[in-house]
């Protein structure tokens, strides 16, 4: 497979998979706030690493809102609809590589986000909702319509990277960015943010099922990180990024895929050490920062020494778009 289609894959994976996260998590932030009256959105800011663009944006639209700014601005390389535009471009030059039910899923997405371009604050519930709904039938029709080929373990490489990443902001976020005062941990607002985090990653229904009757921290962080029946845990995700980045080089030159292949070891071996007393002691922010540097990692190296690998000198807007990531 030509790299630069192998990358466009990945890419595709990773784009599809972040826009259906924002959109889980935009949806339980807008739950909360209905809920409690806390304005946490900017959380979801640092969630997607885009602070700086936010105040930069704001120099411009000082009316523009945090909500506004995570969904519908073109200025933030990483709002719902911004990733969603790029998903789409990608797939429009991949249609050989994608089935007809793929390619009219993310079409009639496209032409979703093209009607609904405006912010209007009662219809976020509902415009979640939808994207939601329309990237989980995206990634399910990928899944049972495309052929299980070299393409597609490009395309599962980077949705689990990109579900790794997330998991582990998500966490974070509320860890380091909404962390109460001592004198409010384990109380109401803090059990309250705890139970959101299970709903923005999806797993407050499996976090149950694992016996938990109530909502705990450590609990909870436990679940997200070490879980192997939970396919949002860092560490289903890593050993899934593993298992298809394995599949995905089997024709590739050693030298070529070991760099990846090592720090992607390394880190499940790592993670799979540990335990969660051991992390909270050590610094829970500390060790998601780190897991997050480490994807980074794993994703230049990929792109370093897989999708660039040649005597052509790499596509500086491919790089600018993962240092956005």
């Amino acid at each position: 497979m030509l790299s630069r289609v192998a990358e466009n894959l990945y890419w595709l994976g990773r784009y599809l998979e972040r826009t259906e996260n924002i959109a889980r998590m935009a949806r339980v932030e807008h739950e909360a706030f209905l809920e409690s009256g806390q304005e946490v959105w900017h959380s979801l800011i640092s969630t997607t690493a885009a602070n700086e663009q936010f105040w930069d944006a704001l120099i411009e639209s000082p009316e523009l809102t945090h909500s506004e700014f995570l969904l519908f601005s073109m200025d933030n390389p990483a709002s719902l609809r911004s990733t969603a535009m790029r998903a789409r471009e990608l797939a429009r030059g991949l249609r050989e590589r994608l089935s007809r039910e793929v390619w009219e899923e993310i079409n009639a997405l496209y032409l979703f986000l093209t009607v609904r371009n405006k912010y209007i604050v009662t219809d976020v519930h509902e415009f979640c909702i939808e994207i939601q709904r329309r990237t989980q039938t995206i990634l399910g029709l990928f899944d049972n319509t495309v052929l299980r080929d070299e393409g597609r373990e490009w395309f599962r490489c980077g949705m689990y990277l990109e579900r790794a990443d997330m998991t582990s902001r998500i966490i974070d976020a509320k860890y380091h960015v909404l962390l109460p005062d001592g004198d409010s941990v384990g109380g109401p607002f803090d059990r309250f943010q705890w139970a959101a985090v299970l709903r923005s990653a999806s797993a407050r229904e499996a976090y149950r099922r694992l016996g938990h009757s109530e909502v705990d921290g450590a609990a909870v962080a436990r679940m997200l990180i070490f879980s192997m029946v939970f396919p949002r845990s860092l560490a289903f995700c890593v050993q899934a990024l593993q298992r298809h980045y394995q599949l995905a080089t089997t024709e590739a030159p050693r030298r070529r895929r070991a760099a990846a292949e090592r720090f992607v070891a390394l880190l499940t071996l790592d993670i799979n050490a540990m335990e969660i007393e051991q992390i909270i002691e050590d610094g829970l922010h500390e060790f998601l920062d780190g897991v997050q540097q480490r994807l980074m990692e794993i994703d230049a190296a990929i792109g370093r020494d897989i999708f660039q690998a040649g005597p052509n000198e790499p596509d500086p807007v491919r790089l600018r778009e993962r240092a956005l990531s």
